[in-house]
């Protein structure tokens, strides 16, 4: 399979929402588009999931979209963590 076909058949499977920022990506018109395009697609596509990474070892939790602070999301981790084990 080409490129293309590659680029064209995860088009079809993603949100339209999300179409222009992966189109973007793949032509190399943007380095934040293409992290952008990964975090979403990492968590399903879901803008929520992203803030609330808990990957804290990928090497682009950093640089992910609609992040909010270290210490807040630190305190999300612990609470997931915490509800989880009860």
């Amino acid at each position: 399979m080409t490129r293309e076909e590659q680029i064209q058949q995860r088009l079809d499977q993603m949100p339209i929402s999300c179409r222009g920022m992966y189109k973007k990506a793949v032509k190399k018109k943007s380095m934040r588009a293409a992290l952008n395009s990964f975090c979403l697609e990492c968590v399903g596509y879901q803008r929520e999931e992203v803030k609330a990474c808990t990957d804290l070892a990928c090497p682009l939790w950093a640089y992910r979209p609609y992040s909010v602070s270290e210490k807040a999301h630190i305190s999300h981790f612990r609470l997931v963590e915490a509800t989880n084990a009860a």
